[in-house]
């Protein structure tokens, strides 16, 4: 396999579903955006990818990605098809951290959860719900400074990591909402592109079985198909014409998608041209989603 092309950082987003809604959520999970996707629909596909490319650091994020009822299945299947780097991150909110049957056993040396904490207020209850998860003794440190660089680590007995951080600051989404209506940006895309924070951090996703540059291009057109976006016919085709790269395709573009994957694409005119970090003014708990006190 020493032929595939590397890839230093993928996210596996694996669900439109979150139990939270967090204002400006650039991914759309503060909105009822519904979907998921089932280890088994994709797990032949995925052995495919693993022969075409390596990645040093997946990541399994959402939506929440454990209120994915197959999250334990997508640990360790992304695990054991690439083993040889850093292991897989899961990326939550932890307001459920203690409730998924199997997640402590899915938690090894390498695989570890990455919480982000948006309100202040769910803090300690968090917390509580990390330490009722691991097993004792628990150190815990508050190291901002830690090279993964975390605001909070917990590590247990089994040497099993969580590590947290304060996350309180969206940058905003590139959707318009205005009286029960959503619309998208109509800017320069050479300045969208330039301030792009996906393109600043190559947060490039897989979802359904393809890759592409960021979220909101691979999400646009989902989310178009369940609210209808207030715009053209023209802008509608062209959000739509973004093609992400299946495993299928890959010996006949793969080495060009990927080489251009940074590249502007015509659709980044759906995005802001600058990009201002706000505090969430609203984050809460989604009436369809309160935690309960049962396991998945």
């Amino acid at each position: 396999m020493s032929d595939r092309i590397f890839i230093d950082r993928l996210e596996f987003y694996i669900t439109n579903v979150c139990n939270l809604t967090c204002d400006g959520c650039n991914r759309y999970n503060n909105y009822h955006f519904r979907g998921w996707q089932a280890w088994d629909d994709y797990a032949e596909d995925l052995e495919k990818w693993a022969e075409k490319i390596d990645i040093r650091h997946p990541v399994i994020l959402g939506g929440e990605p454990l209120l994915n009822p197959d999250i334990v299945k997508w640990i360790k299947g992304i695990h054991r098809l690439w083993p040889e780097h850093s292991g897989v991150q899961v990326q939550s909110n932890g307001t459920r951290i203690d409730r998924v049957r199997g997640l402590y056993d899915a938690i090894t040396v390498d695989n570890w959860i990455g919480i982000s904490i948006h309100d202040p207020a769910d803090r300690e209850e968090i917390f509580a719900r990390i330490r009722n998860l691991l097993k004792h003794p628990i150190t815990e440190t508050a190291d901002r400074d830690h090279p993964i660089g975390s605001d909070y680590q917990f590590v247990d007995a089994n040497k099993k990591y969580i590590h947290c951080w304060m996350s309180n600051k969206f940058v905003q989404s590139n959707i318009i909402e205005a009286n029960g209506r959503y619309t998208l940006y109509n800017s320069d895309p050479t300045r969208a592109h330039e301030n792009c924070t996906f393109r600043r951090f190559k947060n490039y996703h897989w979802i359904r079985g393809r890759i592409y540059k960021c979220g909101p291009v691979a999400l646009m057109p989902e989310f178009d198909q369940q609210h209808r976006f207030d715009i053209s016919d023209e802008d509608r085709g062209l959000m739509h014409a973004y093609r992400g790269l299946a495993v299928d395709e890959f010996d006949a573009r793969g080495a060009h998608f990927l080489a251009t994957i940074d590249d502007e694409v015509p659709q980044c005119k759906f995005c802001p041209e600058d990009y201002v970090y706000k505090p969430i003014t609203f984050s809460d708990r989604k009436k369809s989603w309160r935690i309960s006190t049962e396991i998945l």
